[in-house]
Parts: structure tokens; C-alpha cells; sequence
């Protein structure tokens, strides 16, 4: 039904939450499928590792860790901001600007990969000195290392693409290729590790066979339908075009990359402490624990996905209650999945120490300090899907300052544990993620808006109904009423209610028997208004079913679009969410312009 929040004397707002905060937990729900589906690709090398192959196979995995990070940095370098800068070009309504975008970041990313991770398969060696003197493990570091370095940047140009199609909405389609490349990880771990006895190796090349299958579900994106962009690659001929757009994703990036390279630092800082202090044994529990985190992070990064792309589509409208409700819904989520995740490590934490092969003798060591370890889960998804937040409203600076607080409290936290054993090193870690997540819940919530404006000034009416064919007059005539207390002449308050009616209309008639999530919102612009219908129903285009309709048979929205009393009307389905936008002015000034 029509929204019962009382309208807002000073700007005219009848708003509910439920359809971005629906779209936003909808994509969220999906991508966390997804992502959790990847990240269980290193609990299962984890898993294999340490029953086919013994606890040096898993103290190696740890000691590779840092290195590892690497990808991640770059990835968040790089990676980071193609959906954001392509969603930000959509929203001004330029698809080549996208698509254009799209083809240079694929481009600077081959080319930065393939150059990077050369030089680190030549440099490898000496940088495992700092992390351990143990010759034995180091070649097992390296034997797991080189052909993920190898397959890096075709595993980075394929997750670009994947970033990037998350503005199709195909959040369910990236779900499938999670469970396809986990499924052929695990087939592949058993039949090289178990079968072949390729060692560690096996583990790496499993990874690197599966990743490929997966990722073929991604690109079967680019013969459907529901694709609306695509890279174009003659941005090669425009360096400075080329460049310009990989200096703006860096930037979307910085935050990003600096807590990644932060993590990487403070990771390399716990390993070696703990390796120093506990040896392999000690290294081994590390990686147990590392698993299940990467399990919890992948869930963040769902959720941060989501609110990244909504929150930043939201924030180019101006509309900041919906950015409001995108972080609100998705901080939520990112509770109720911690607490599940909390839960099932405090009861079970003696059998996953026992299913990863942990020795019997250190097996209720490790179970105490996955039990400590994870009440940090909570703190650090909400620290993950802050800091993704805060740069898709131009909060940046604010974003890199958390950040460095949060990796520098856990290195200075794992120093003080340092020499009060291996369950305090863990508590320490705990501690440091609270206290940074405490400092970022205040920066949130402080002024009550959530970093953004109260709402936008050119802002006339935000209306929100869960639509039936019985409220669309009743709609219209309230927004009409609205209008002419703006003092809008009459006949166009009545034009433009007739074109809201028309419009939400459509809506109704592609959801026939369904209660649908409409958004209407007019803003003002130039001489007129601005009018944005948005739905959370099927797909569906005014603009191209219209044209072969007879015109005298036509409605009242069509008759604006051909008469001319429309300057702009554009359509796009982005987000798995109608967007219709039409750019209305007064009758005498549509008249004076012809």
C-alpha cells in the first residue's frame, strides 16, 4: 500500500526503504553465494593439504600468504573501481564512455599483471628470507606459488569482467560460477593431490584449472541478452583518454589498495611472529584460522559489492536517503551473517581443527584460538563494508584514515602479544579490530545522515508504494496536489500527474497480479522537473514498445514523448531495477521553444 510515513513539510517526502534496501540485499544474498563458493577453493587446498599431505603443506600455505596479497593488492588497485567509474558514465546516461572505460582497464591490467608478477616469480626466492629460513619450506612455497603468479593476469582480466557485468544485475550467474569452480577445485585437489601425487603443486594447478572453467559461466554473459555493455578496446588508439581513465580507477581504488597493502604488512607481521614463536605447529593453526577468515571476508565482500554499486548509483542521482537505505540494509546483513558465522566456529571449532589435520597434540590449542579469532568477524566485515562505502560518496580520505588505523592497531596489538603466548597474540587481534570498528561506527553515524546531505534540494517529491492498479490516481493526484503547492502552473501539475499515472501504469501492466516496489521521484531541473519511475519488476522498455503503436491509440505518456512536451526521456535497466527518467517543462515554455 501507498507509504504511511507523513509527509515532510520542507520537501514534500513520502519514502519507505524497502526497494533499495530489497534490491540491495537481493544482490548482496547473491554475490555472497558467490564469493563464499571461491573463498571455500583455499579452505578445501587448506583441507587436502593437510590430510594428503601433512602440517608442512599447511605451515607453506601460511608462509605464502603474504605473497599472495600481492594479487589482491592489485586487484584492488586496479579492479577496484571499473564497475564504479562505468556505473558513474551510465548514470549520465553516455554507454560508449562505459564501454570505453570498460576496454582500458582490461587493457592496463594485463599489462600490469603480466609485468608485476614476472618480476615476482624471478624475485621470489629472496623474498621468502624474510618470512623463513627453513629451506625445505620455501621450496614448497615456491612450488605453490608459480603457476598461481603465472595464471594472474588472465585470472584478473576475468574478474574484471565480472565486476563489471555486476551492472546487468547478473548477480545469480556469478553465484553459479562459484559453485562450478569449487566443485572443479575439489575434483581436481583429489584426482592431482590424491591420484597423481603432484604434492603442492597439484593444489596450485587444481586452482588454476577450475578458476578457467568457472570463469567460462562469466563470459557466457557476453551472448546474453541482458548485457548492456561491452569493452571497447579502440580507447588503445587515445592514450591520454586511456590513461585518464586508469588514474580515475586507481583513485576509486586508493583506499582500497591501501588497506589491502596494509593487511599484506600486518598479515607478513603475524606469520613471521607466530612462526617464530611457534614454529610449524603454530603456522598450521594460523592457516586453519586464515581459511575460515577468507570464508567471512568473501561474505563482506558480497555485501560490500552490492552497497558499492547502489550507494554509488544512489549518491550520483542525489538521492541520499537511498544511499542512507543501501549502507543501512547491508550493514544489517553483514550482522546477521557474522553472528551465524560466530556461532558455528564456537561449537565446532575442535572438529574443523580435526578435519584440517591438525596434530592431536596442539588440536585444543587451535580450537581455543579459533574460538578467540572469531569474534573478530563481526568488527572486520563491518571495517570491509565501511571502507568500500565511504569512497561511492566521495569519502576517500576518510576511508584510507580507517584503514591505517585499523592495520596499524593489529600490528601494534600482535607486538603486545608477542611474548604472552599464541592465545594472546589472537585476543590482541581481536581487541585492535574492535577498537577500529568502534572509531568507524562513530565517523558513520555521528551526524545521523551516514556522510551524505540530508536530502537534495532540487528535490520536490520522493514517493515510494508497493504498487496496485487500484493507487495509481491516488498517486498521481498526490504528487499533482504537490506540484501546485511548489507553485507550478495548473495545467502542467495535471500533465504531470498524468504522466506519472501513464508511466507507473507500465509498471502494472508488466506485473500483472504482482505487488511491485515503485519509486517515484521529481526533482527540479532547469525550467521543469525531472520525473524517475523506478521498479524492482520485470524488464520492460516504454520507448521501443511505443514506436509501433498507433498514435491515435496511444496514452498520455506516449503523446508527451511524440508531441514534444518531453525535452528528454531515457530508459535503462541497470541494477536489476527499471530506471525511467523524462525531463518534463510548463506547456508555455515547451510552447516558446518550438
Amino acid at each position: 500500500m501507498i507509504a504511511t510515513k507523513e509527509l515532510k513539510e520542507e520537501d514534500g517526502v513520502f519514502r519507505k526503504p524497502e526497494l533499495i534496501a530489497g534490491a540491495t540485499k537481493k544482490m548482496a544474498v547473491t554475490y555472497i553465494v558467490g564469493a563464499v563458493c571461491a573463498a571455500l577453493v583455499t579452505i578445501i587446498d587448506s583441507l587436502i593439504a593437510g590430510v594428503s599431505i601433512g602440517q608442512e603443506a599447511l605451515a607453506a600455505i601460511a608462509t605464502a600468504g603474504p605473497l599472495l596479497c600481492f594479487d589482491q593488492i592489485l586487484h584492488c588497485m586496479l579492479g577496484f573501481g571499473i564497475d564504479k567509474l562505468m556505473i558513474q558514465a551510465i548514470g549520465e546516461g553516455d554507454h560508449k564512455k562505459a564501454n570505453r572505460i570498460f576496454g582500458a582497464i582490461l587493457i592496463a591490467v594485463f599489462v600490469i599483471y603480466a609485468c608485476v608478477f614476472g618480476a615476482l616469480i624471478v624475485c621470489e626466492r629472496p623474498l621468502l628470507m624474510a618470512l623463513t629460513q627453513d629451506p625445505k619450506l620455501s621450496d614448497m612455497v615456491v612450488s605453490y606459488t608459480v603457476p598461481l603468479f603465472v595464471f594472474s593476469a588472465f585470472s584478473e582480466v576475468f574478474l574484471c569482467i565480472e565486476r563489471a557485468f555486476r551492472i546487468d544485475g547478473r548477480a545469480r550467474l556469478f553465484s553459479k560460477r562459484g559453485i562450478v569452480t569449487n566443485v572443479a577445485n575439489i575434483a581436481f585437489d583429489l584426482l592431482l593431490v590424491s591420484v597423481f601425487n603432484f604434492g603442492i603443486a597439484g593444489l596450485a594447478w587444481a586452482s588454476v584449472i577450475s578458476t578457467t572453467i568457472g570463469y567460462t559461466v562469466t563470459l557466457s554473459h557476453f551472448f546474453s541478452k541482458k548485457r548492456t555493455v561491452s569493452p571497447d578496446f579502440s580507447v588503445i588508439h587515445s592514450f591520454d583518454e586511456l590513461l585518464d581513465y586508469v588514474k580515475q580507477d586507481i583513485r576509486l581504488g586508493s583506499s582500497a589498495t591501501l588497506d589491502e597493502f596494509l593487511d599484506t604488512v600486518a598479515l607478513s607481521v603475524q606469520t613471521a611472529a607466530i612462526g617464530s614463536m611457534a614454529g610449524a605447529g603454530g603456522l598450521a593453526i594460523w592457516t586453519v584460522y586464515k581459511s575460515l577468515r577468507g570464508v567471512v571476508v568473501s561474505e563482506g565482500n558480497g555485501i560490500s559489492a552490492s552497497v558499492s554499486v547502489h550507494a554509488g548509483l544512489l549518491f550520483g542521482q542525489r538521492d541520499y536517503d537511498g544511499v542512507r537505505y543501501s549502507i543501512r540494509s547491508g550493514i544489517m546483513l553483514a550482522i546477521s551473517v557474522c553472528v551465524a558465522a560466530i556461532a558455528i566456529v564456537l561449537v565446532l571449532a575442535t572438529p574443523i581443527a580435526a578435519a584440517y589435520g591438525i596434530d592431536p597434540e596442539i588440536r585444543q590449542l587451535c580450537a581455543e584460538c579459533l574460538r578467540i579469532g572469531s569474534l573478530a568477524f563481526l568488527a572486520m566485515v563491518f571495517l570491509n563494508v565501511t571502507t568500500i562505502y565511504l569512497p561511492s560518496v566521495n569519502k576517500t580520505r576518510i576511508a584510507g584514515r580507517l584503514v591505517l588505523l585499523e592495520h596499524g592497531l593489529v600490528v601494534l596489538a600482535t607486538g603486545i602479544g608477542l611474548g604472552l603466548g599464541l592465545q594472546s597474540i589472537f585476543v590482541a587481534y581481536v581487541l585492535a579490530e574492535w577498537v577500529a570498528a568502534s572509531v568507524a561506527a562513530v565517523i558513520l553515524t555521528r551526524d545521523g545522515h551516514w556522510l551524505v546531505p540530508d536530502c537534495n534540494p532540487q528535490e520536490i517529491v520522493s514517493y515510494s508504494i508497493c504498487l496496485r492498479p487500484d493507487q495509481i490516481v491516488t498517486v498521481g493526484e498526490n504528487i499533482k496536489s504537490e506540484l501546485q503547492n511548489r507553485t507550478y502552473p495548473a495545467h502542467f501539475c495535471s500533465r504531470v500527474s498524468l504522466v506519472i499515472q501513464e508511466s507507473i501504469s507500465y509498471v502494472a501492466g508488466h506485473n500483472p497480479g504482482e505487488e511491485i516496489d515503485t519509486d517515484v521521484e521529481i526533482k527540479e531541473q532547469d525550467d521543469g522537473v525531472t520525473i524517475m519511475i523506478t521498479d524492482a519488476g520485470v524488464a520492460y522498455n516504454p520507448l521501443a514498445e511505443t514506436t509501433t503503436r498507433d498514435m491515435s491509440k496511444v496514452g498520455e505518456l506516449e503523446k508527451v514523448i511524440f508531441l514534444g512536451f518531453s525535452e528528454e526521456v531515457s530508459y535503462d535497466r541497470v541494477l536489476d531495477l527499471n530506471r525511467m527518467a523524462l525531463y518534463l517543462v510548463p506547456a508555455e515554455a515547451a510552447e516558446a521553444a518550438r
